[in-house]
């Protein structure tokens, strides 16, 4: 007679009493009986030692589950039983451990299967993509959590007793339609009664089947590989979590589960359509406890393509640097210095802790302050495209709640709901129009900025939440265009405290010079008059012959796109569009005009800009030099920093908002910023004096530290001497300020005299000696 196969249930039973036995003796030598307890499961080991196991939990998970659990509770038996039968044959240690054994009923397994969203893609059908099919089934979702439910206790189990007979039977609580369980039509006894009328019996509290509960709504995730979501709204999904998955989600966090999905059915009402929820259970939960980015996929090649770039510009590495610079936001022309203090921005410091163990921000939050139509916005949107995850808002229409956190009530019950500072926790929070944002709504945002954090007690819920993200504001001056002789302050309406904890404070001013309107106007006209951008856009049957040979060519690569061409080339489809020829000018003026900014070498500048660095690329670039590098100051970019915040302190007329010691920390989160865009380790005195010139920019001085050119400049043709020309003015300047000594890291005389005569004032000052 041939031994019968084993079902699923008994190989799982075997496969948890030899993997986990260690977790299920600890689970039936604990205390108390009634409280749940989970093992957790790895996926891929579990269904490749049960190959037919994998197959049956993903499709039926409803009787899967159960089924496991009751195996769990059968390998618990087991173990009491062995250890019963070795005390007794006289084991004492065997005899007191069996004194204590129990075995436990709600016993969870948590399997894993959250780790095939990357490897089986089809097991992820997304958040907004769970429809009707995918009822009662096993699935993996990813998501943030955007609003998180307080914790309760539901009865599990209720108690009828039959009112003809007096047959007591237990009703479980129906999940689907969130209420309590109701009785049968008729009495379940084995010799029926018939009886149908029963009576709820109450249960003494130690018998009591007491199950933990709380309900999140997790949204599609922020940014990601693909981009986040293309709708305008974003889908939600709301998710039961039970037993030990309880308070295990904060408002905000990144998190992966496997779920069942599972109807929940309104109550109806008369000559109303009843509706039905889709509502998802967990099986297994994974919360994102370090700082969340999203993580690119950078392989070898493209790592060796970043290498060989730069030792290919080793000998000129700002020219590579504004090569990157240029393919940043290209429909907008020149702006080298607000492109570069937001590629720094993207990128970032390297956060650290302090003594005392608290957390001093890597992030660097950046404001664009500009007259209109400078293209604020148009650098916030290309922002929010490249960072691997980011929040585009806008001041106008979002309130301190939307922007930090709310207290919500649905149903009767409190619930947090994540704003956008807490949903870009780890990423990029755009907002523009910032100073519309309402004043007594502005304070909430200083903790979130500077912190890092957000203290919440709203609704009888205290808690705290991270908001580790890099803020970009953009703003329009009062009155409409900004005022040289006010201070920011007065041009924004922004408080000092609020200024201050921005890294860099970029001024765009439309100065209205000839040069520059020809520039620009050459741009837009362009970029109004591209071949074939109407056509393009038509159905293939309303296109004319023309239109539709070049869309074809231009698919097929053979015309290279509007956003692949220099200004240079732009200007010159724009002038054929119109019937000139850039090469041979109609009139000695445009023979005089032309050559000043249509060059053949920016030309092949910008070309070969956007072709090394595509959109692609770049995001990928950002996602790997901030991940992998972790760059230390040198001695030299160290005492440069210190000396130029020591001089601005010297300063007469300084600014008082801006010259305190959040300045010294943002020029070195910008310096650290700056040598990860070089690709280094170290930050070297270039990459701390490119740091210098951002916060100079930010000082609006009447009277500049040194002379920089104007914010909205276009690139230089020769950025690495231009750089060492900067570094020498600026090594002038402090020479004269702080005399020579400052070099070798100890102060000059004058110096340590005036630091003596100010300590003497302030000690006189305590004493009274005024």
């Amino acid at each position: 007679m041939t031994d019968q196969p084993l079902t699923l249930a008994q190989q799982f039973e075997r496969y948890v009493s030899h993997k986990h036995a260690e977790e299920l003796t600890t689970i039936v030598l604990a205390s108390d009986p009634r409280a749940p307890y989970a093992i957790d499961l790895d996926a891929m080991e579990l269904f490749a030692t049960i190959p037919m196991f994998g197959n049956a939990f993903l499709h039926r998970p409803l009787s899967m589950l159960p089924a496991m659990e009751d195996a769990m509770r059968s390998a618990q038996e087991e173990i009491v039983r062995t250890e019963c039968g070795r005390a007794e044959r006289g084991d004492g240690d065997a005899m007191e451990r069996a004194k204590r054994m129990t075995v436990k009923e709600i016993v969870r397994a948590r399997v894993d299967a959250h780790r095939f969203c990357e490897t089986f893609p089809e097991l992820a059908p997304g958040i907004g993509s769970v429809r009707t099919r995918h009822v009662n089934k096993l699935w993996c979702v990813e998501g943030v959590a955007v609003r998180v439910g307080s914790a309760k206790s539901l009865e599990a189990e209720n108690v009828f007793e039959c009112v003809k007979c007096g047959h007591q039977f237990l009703i479980p609580v129906n999940v689907e339609e969130g209420s309590g369980g109701e009785p049968p039509p008729a009495c379940p006894r084995t010799k029926p009664c018939k009886g149908k009328s029963f009576r709820a019996v109450p249960v003494p509290p130690t018998r009591r089947m007491i199950r933990d509960y709380q309900e999140v709504r997790i949204q599609e995730p922020v940014g990601g590989p693909a981009g986040g979501s293309a709708r305008a709204a974003p889908r939600a999904l709301l998710v039961v979590l039970e037993d030990d998955l309880v308070d295990k989600v904060r408002a905000g966090d990144d998190v992966k589960m496997s779920i069942v999905v599972r109807r929940r059915w309104h109550k109806c009402s008369r000559e109303q359509r009843c509706e039905v929820e889709l509502v998802g259970h967990c099986v297994s939960l994974h919360v994102a406890q370090k700082q969340k980015t999203i993580e690119r996929v950078v392989d070898e090649e493209a790592k060796s393509g970043f290498e060989s770039f730069w030792r290919e510009h080793a000998a000129r590495p700002f020219y590579a640097r504004d090569m990157i610079l240029r393919a940043m936001c290209p429909q907008l022309f020149g702006m080298a210095m607000p492109k570069l203090a937001l590629m720094l921005a993207l990128i970032g410091g390297v956060p650290r802790r302090d003594s005392s163990g608290g957390r001093v921000r890597g992030e660097s939050h950046i404001l664009l302050i500009g007259d209109p139509g400078m293209g604020k916005s148009q650098l916030l949107k290309y922002a929010a495209a490249v960072a691997p995850r980011a929040i585009l808002t806008t001041g106008m229409g979002s309130s301190s709640a939307g922007l930090t956190v709310a207290a919500t009530k649905e149903s009767g019950e409190w619930a947090l709901e994540a704003g956008a500072l807490v949903l870009a926790d780890g990423g990029v929070c755009c907002i523009d129009e910032f100073d519309s944002i309402r004043e007594a709504e502005r304070a909430t945002i200083h903790e979130a900025m500077e912190q890092q954090t957000l203290s919440v007690a709203k609704a009888g819920m205290v808690t705290t939440l991270r908001t580790r993200t890099t803020v970009i504001g953009a703003t329009n001056p009062k009155g409409g265009q900004f005022d040289m002789g006010s201070s920011v302050a007065v041009n924004t309406g922004l408080a000092p405290p609020l200024l201050s904890r921005f890294d860099c404070l970029i001024v765009l001013r439309d100065d209205r010079k000839p040069s520059w309107d020809r520039e620009v106007s050459a741009h837009i006209l362009e970029s109004h008059s591209r071949l074939g951008i109407i056509e393009d856009d038509l159905p293939p049957a309303t296109q004319s012959s023309a239109g539709r040979a070049r869309s074809s060519l231009s698919s097929a690569g053979g015309l290279p796109g509007s956003s692949q061409l220099s200004d240079g080339a732009r200007w010159g489809r724009a002038l054929a569009k119109w019937g000139a020829d850039p090469e041979v000018p109609a009139t000695p003026a445009a023979e005089k005009e032309i050559p000043s900014y249509v060059t053949e070498k920016r030309r092949h500048i910008q070309d070969a800009s956007l072709a090394a660095w595509p959109f692609e690329r770049l995001r990928s670039y950002i996602a790997h030099v901030k991940s992998t590098l972790q760059p230390q100051l040198t001695k030299e970019a160290e005492r440069l920093l210190t000396a130029y915040y020591q001089a601005q302190r010297r300063l007469e007329g300084r600014s008082v908002a801006r010259t305190t010691i959040r300045m010294l920390e943002s020029l070195i989160r910008l310096t650290q910023a700056h040598a990860r865009l070089m690709q280094r380790d170290t930050a070297n005195r270039l990459d701390a004096t490119v740091a210098v010139c951002l916060v100079e920019m930010s000082m609006l001085s009447l009277v500049p530290f040194i002379q920089l050119p104007p914010s909205n400049a276009g690139f230089e043709d020769d950025p690495d001497a231009s750089i060492r020309g900067v570094e020498a003015r600026l090594l002038r300047r402090l020479d004269e300020e702080l005399g020579t000594d400052w070099r070798e890291g100890s102060g000059s005389k004058r110096q340590r005299q005036d630091d003596d005569d100010v300590d003497e004032e302030e000690n006189d000052f305590r004493r009274g000696n005024v």
